[in-house]
Order: C-alpha cells, then sequence, then structure tokens
C-alpha cells in the first residue's frame, strides 16, 4: 500500500509527518531518522535504537549460544552495512 500526502518545507528543512504515517511507522514523539536520497527521490525512515525494538519480536523464540551469537553477528553486519 502506498500512501502519499503533499507536506510544507520549513526554511530551515523541516517537514512535518504527518499523525497517520507516524503511528503506522510506530514513531512516538521525537524519534531519529535515516534520509537517502536516490536520483530525484528523497527516501526517509524510523531509525530505531535498541531501546526501541523492544518487544518487537515477540514470541517464544528460543536460541542456543552459538545461535545467538550468530545471529547477533549477522545483525552487527547487517546494521552497519545500511549506515554506510
Amino acid at each position: 500500500m502506498l500512501l502519499q500526502r503533499i507536506v510544507s518545507i520549513t526554511r530551515s528543512g523541516q517537514l512535518t509527518i504527518p499523525k497517520n504515517f507516524r503511528e503506522k511507522l510506530g514513531i512516538i514523539g521525537g524519534a531519529k531518522a535515516v534520509i537517502k536520497l536516490k536520483d530525484n527521490s528523497l527516501f526517509v525512515s524510523p531509525h530505531l535504537n535498541f531501546k526501541q525494538l523492544s518487544g518487537s519480536l515477540g514470541g517464544n523464540i528460543k536460541l542456543t549460544n552459538r545461535e545467538l551469537k550468530k545471529a547477533r553477528k549477522a545483525f552487527q553486519t547487517k546494521w552497519a552495512d545500511e549506515e554506510k
């Protein structure tokens, strides 16, 4: 599903993300965002820290220590790649 709205950009470059967009993205209060520029388009996505991720996985996931270490390493690598 594509949601689209026209928003204003202030002289200082600020824009307001509509409330229903923030709700769909789980943005509550102040937050950090990642912005990407590709060709002639700007992409904005929430930058979640570990505290914001708390409880997002839910369920009864059980891993051995070896599996957990492997998962952490994969997550760190992917996270670092996205920061570039």
